[in-house]
Protein backbone atom coordinates (compact mmCIF):
# COMPACT_ATOMS: atom_id res chain seq x y z
CA UNK A 1 0.00 0.00 0.00
CA UNK A 2 1.04 3.42 -1.21
CA UNK A 3 2.22 6.15 2.07
CA UNK A 4 -0.43 8.47 0.82
CA UNK A 5 -3.19 5.19 0.72
CA UNK A 6 -2.03 4.22 3.92
CA UNK A 7 -2.32 7.72 6.13
CA UNK A 8 -5.38 8.20 4.32
CA UNK A 9 -7.26 5.14 5.27
CA UNK A 10 -5.49 5.58 9.08
CA UNK A 11 -7.23 8.64 9.21
CA UNK A 12 -10.45 7.60 7.76
CA UNK A 13 -10.41 4.77 10.56
CA UNK A 14 -9.56 7.49 13.12
CA UNK A 15 -12.56 9.46 12.11
CA UNK A 16 -15.32 6.79 11.80
CA UNK A 17 -14.09 5.52 15.16
CA UNK A 18 -13.78 8.31 16.83
CA UNK A 19 -17.12 9.00 15.99
CA UNK A 20 -18.33 5.17 17.03
CA UNK A 21 -16.57 6.01 20.54
CA UNK A 22 -18.23 9.25 21.49
CA UNK A 23 -21.59 7.92 20.51
CA UNK A 24 -22.20 4.86 20.62
CA UNK A 25 -19.24 2.10 21.10
CA UNK A 26 -18.90 1.42 25.22
CA UNK A 27 -20.85 5.02 25.67
CA UNK A 28 -17.48 7.04 25.58
CA UNK A 29 -15.89 5.12 28.69
CA UNK A 30 -12.34 4.14 28.80
CA UNK A 31 -12.93 1.31 27.18
CA UNK A 32 -12.73 2.35 24.00
CA UNK A 33 -8.91 2.41 24.48
CA UNK A 34 -8.68 -0.98 23.87
CA UNK A 35 -10.12 -0.68 19.83
CA UNK A 36 -8.06 2.29 19.94
CA UNK A 37 -5.02 0.83 20.65
CA UNK A 38 -5.33 -2.79 18.39
CA UNK A 39 -5.64 -0.41 15.08
CA UNK A 40 -2.06 1.50 17.10
CA UNK A 41 -0.63 -1.64 17.10
CA UNK A 42 -2.34 -2.66 13.67
CA UNK A 43 -0.91 0.10 12.01
CA UNK A 44 2.63 -0.85 13.63
CA UNK A 45 2.10 -3.71 12.42
CA UNK A 46 1.16 -3.47 8.40
CA UNK A 47 3.27 -0.33 7.72
CA UNK A 48 6.30 -0.78 5.67
CA UNK A 49 8.80 1.88 6.78
CA UNK A 50 9.63 3.97 10.07
CA UNK A 51 7.74 7.28 8.02
CA UNK A 52 4.63 5.88 7.13
CA UNK A 53 4.30 4.41 10.31
CA UNK A 54 4.58 7.78 11.76
CA UNK A 55 2.57 9.81 9.49
CA UNK A 56 -0.66 7.15 9.75
CA UNK A 57 -0.30 6.73 13.30
CA UNK A 58 -0.16 10.38 14.01
CA UNK A 59 -3.43 10.86 11.31
CA UNK A 60 -4.87 8.01 13.26
CA UNK A 61 -4.45 9.81 16.79
CA UNK A 62 -5.36 13.42 16.37
CA UNK A 63 -8.98 12.96 14.07
CA UNK A 64 -9.69 9.96 16.23
CA UNK A 65 -9.10 11.72 20.17
CA UNK A 66 -10.55 15.22 18.10
CA UNK A 67 -13.55 13.74 16.34
CA UNK A 68 -14.29 11.42 19.99
CA UNK A 69 -14.00 14.59 21.93
CA UNK A 70 -16.11 16.71 19.84
CA UNK A 71 -18.60 13.89 19.54
CA UNK A 72 -18.60 12.58 22.93
CA UNK A 73 -19.55 16.46 24.10
CA UNK A 74 -23.03 16.69 24.45
CA UNK A 75 -23.95 19.22 26.99
CA UNK A 76 -24.85 22.92 25.92
CA UNK A 77 -21.23 24.26 24.94
CA UNK A 78 -21.10 26.45 21.39
CA UNK A 79 -20.18 24.51 18.55
CA UNK A 80 -17.39 26.85 17.59
CA UNK A 81 -16.05 26.24 21.50
CA UNK A 82 -17.07 22.07 21.19
CA UNK A 83 -14.20 22.45 18.02
CA UNK A 84 -11.78 24.41 19.26
CA UNK A 85 -11.47 21.87 22.77
CA UNK A 86 -11.42 18.93 20.52
CA UNK A 87 -9.27 20.38 17.92
CA UNK A 88 -6.48 21.49 21.27
CA UNK A 89 -6.83 18.36 22.96
CA UNK A 90 -6.69 16.29 19.91
CA UNK A 91 -2.65 17.07 20.00
CA UNK A 92 -2.80 14.55 23.17
CA UNK A 93 -3.77 11.33 20.77
CA UNK A 94 -0.84 11.49 17.98
CA UNK A 95 1.60 11.08 21.25
CA UNK A 96 0.23 8.29 22.13
CA UNK A 97 -0.69 6.45 18.89
CA UNK A 98 3.08 6.97 17.84
CA UNK A 99 4.66 5.51 20.86
CA UNK A 100 2.23 2.55 20.54
CA UNK A 101 2.80 1.83 16.73
CA UNK A 102 7.06 2.29 17.04
CA UNK A 103 6.85 0.09 20.30
CA UNK A 104 4.95 -2.46 18.01
CA UNK A 105 7.30 -2.18 14.91
CA UNK A 106 10.43 -2.51 17.01
CA UNK A 107 9.00 -5.75 18.40
CA UNK A 108 8.00 -6.73 15.20
CA UNK A 109 11.59 -6.26 13.73
CA UNK A 110 13.18 -7.98 16.57
CA UNK A 111 11.28 -10.89 16.05
CA UNK A 112 11.91 -10.95 12.59
CA UNK A 113 15.92 -10.83 13.05
CA UNK A 114 15.81 -13.58 15.36
CA UNK A 115 13.69 -15.84 13.37
CA UNK A 116 15.39 -19.23 12.02
CA UNK A 117 15.81 -19.22 8.43
CA UNK A 118 14.48 -22.02 6.21
CA UNK A 119 17.71 -22.44 4.64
Amino acid sequence: MTRILTVVVSGAVGVGLGALSGRILFDGTAWNMIPWAIVAIAIGLVTDNRRTALLASGTYGYLLVAVFLYAANTGNTPVAQRILFALALGLVGPVCTIALTVITRLIRLGVQRHRPSDD
